[in-house]
Formats: structure tokens, sequence, C-alpha cells
């Protein structure tokens, strides 16, 4: 059974997780192993032996650009959960309560294991200045694909889904075409 399946079968979040980086900094770019680290959420959250490529969703409660990005993060995790891939849910803010991220998660329906990132350790191995961005591994843990899901903050402008375009391309074995994009957040 998939990891993020038993998470979320677990009732993950009602139970708060811890997060600890292993090992020295490395760097978070494209083509590079995914940082060291491990966050406890129900089980342990070890990034470097996650299978299957796997979505850090770097979000925020009281970030601006959260509501506008609410309805896109259900449909991408919803499309591509499905089809093997695992959903983490960071939330590095230290001025939002635990209580407050999971009643986002629940309200949004995501399914995805929740971090409650308090030290911001996560993020900041994975290089990410703002919420409301992914960094998307492949099955190896190589970073292919990091920033925001798409290209605008305004749904009805989307013209391309990076998010989604890149978990295809991951899935299909085929190189990332936009490896990097801005996050609006």
């Amino acid at each position: 059974m998939k990891f993020g399946i038993v998470l979320a079968a677990l009732g993950l979040l009602a139970a708060p997780s811890l997060a600890r980086l292993a090992g020295p900094q490395e760097t978070a770019k494209v083509g590079a192993k995914i940082p060291a680290f491990t966050a406890t959420a129900v089980a342990v959250v070890d990034s470097s032996s996650v299978p299957v490529p796997t979505a850090y969703m770097i979000v925020g409660v009281k970030c601006g650009a959260t509501p506008a990005y609410e309805k896109r993060f259900k449909a991408v995790e919803d499309e591509f959960r499905a089809k093997g891939v695992d959903f983490f849910w960071v939330f590095p803010n230290k001025t939002e309560s635990l209580e407050e991220k999971q009643a986002w998660m629940r309200k949004v329906g995501l399914k995805g294991a929740m971090i409650d990132d308090v030290e911001a350790k996560i993020a900041k191995a994975l290089e990410c200045k703002n919420t409301a961005q992914v960094v998307l591994t492949d099955k190896a843990g190589t970073i292919v694909f990091r920033g925001g899901i798409d290209d605008s903050r305004g749904e009805a402008d989307v013209k391309r889904r990076h998010l989604a375009e890149a978990i295809k391309e991951t899935l299909a074995g085929k190189p990332v075409s936009v490896q990097s994009a801005k996050a609006f957040g």
C-alpha cells in the first residue's frame, strides 16, 4: 500500500508532525537529489526512500495566494494520486497554528501527508522562500521541477499547468520540458 494512502487512512490530520534535516545542507536544484530530511507525521517520512514521483507542496494557510490555488491544489492531487504520485503538504509558517493547518487541509479536501515544518527546515532545505510552490521529484528522488503549479495566479488566466505537465512527463519517463517556473505566492 502506498505511503500517502496509509497516512490518510490513519487520520494524519489528527496528529502533529516534527521535521528535522539529516546530514549537511545540500542543494535543491533541478537535477539534484532531494536533500535528505525526515519528518514525523503518524509515520516517518524519509525523503531518500520515497520510491514514487513525489510533490512537496510548500503552502501557507495565511499566504495571500493560497485561496486562489485551493481548487487547483485539490485537482492536481486528485488527478495524480490516482496515478501513484505522492503529495506532501509542507507548512513552514510558524505564525500558523497546527489547528489552522489541519482545518485548511480538511476544508480543501487534501489527502496527502501533512508536515508541520514549524522551524521551516524542510522549506529551507528545498530552497523555497515563499509559499504556494512545489518541488517535484522522480521515483529516484531527483528533483525534476520546482516553482509554481501553473502560469497564473488567476485560475481563469492559466495557459499551462506546469506541475501537471511535469508529472505527466515524469510518469512517462520523459525529461521534464519546463523544469522551473515562477511561484506567485
